[in-house]
Parts: C-alpha cells; structure tokens; sequence
C-alpha cells in the first residue's frame, strides 16, 4: 500500500484536490512565494552588476557588447537560481513579514 504522507508533492495536489476551500488560499500563498524569490533575484542581480561595475577589469584584450551582455545573463541565471534555493535569505524574510498580511487581507 502506497504512503501518501511520505510523499510531499503528491500530499500538497491531494490536498488541494481535497480542500477547494484552501485552494485559492494556496494559490495566493504560491504567487506570494514567487514574487518573493523574484525580489531577491532582481536584488541580488542588482547588486552583482553594481560590484561588476565598481571592479576594475585587467587583462589585454578589452570586454566587447557580446560579453557584457552575456555577463549580464549569466549574472541573472545564477541569481535567481540562488533565490529558487534560498540561499541568500532575502525571499524568506519577505515572505515571512508579508505573509501574514496576506493572512488578514484574506479574512476580510
């Protein structure tokens, strides 16, 4: 016999299938998560593009269009997989303040 408990992804869909009520709540609390990891991307871009900027580049040959954009990209890739992990942190306390505000509007 198959443990649904064990398995987190299957419990969350079992849960929203069996609890329309709570769905739309988790829905809000999903898009709320999202745009939190969204901030910290854009932050954390932000921030490393700033220091890319601050940082004296040496070498002999001089950094072309094509490789600034390709940095800039980069940058943006990693930084929202960082946010994705929570590495930096920046999402979750986000989330943490707003999430009960979120909570109140809901009750409303």
């Amino acid at each position: 016999m198959y443990d649904i408990s064990n398995d987190r992804p299957a419990l969350a869909l079992h849960n929203l299938r069996t609890e329309p009520a709570n769905a739309e709540a988790a829905s809000r609390d999903a898009k709320l998560r999202e745009v939190c990891e969204q901030f910290e991307a854009f932050f954390t871009t932000q921030l490393l593009k700033s220091m890319r900027q601050s940082g004296r580049v040496e070498g002999f040959l001089k950094q072309g269009l094509a490789e600034e954009v390709f940095s800039d990209e980069r940058d943006a890739e990693l930084c929202k997989h960082l946010a994705q992990r929570g590495a930096i942190g920046i999402a979750k306390l986000l989330y943490d303040e707003l999430h009960p505000e979120l909570e109140t509007s809901q009750a409303k």
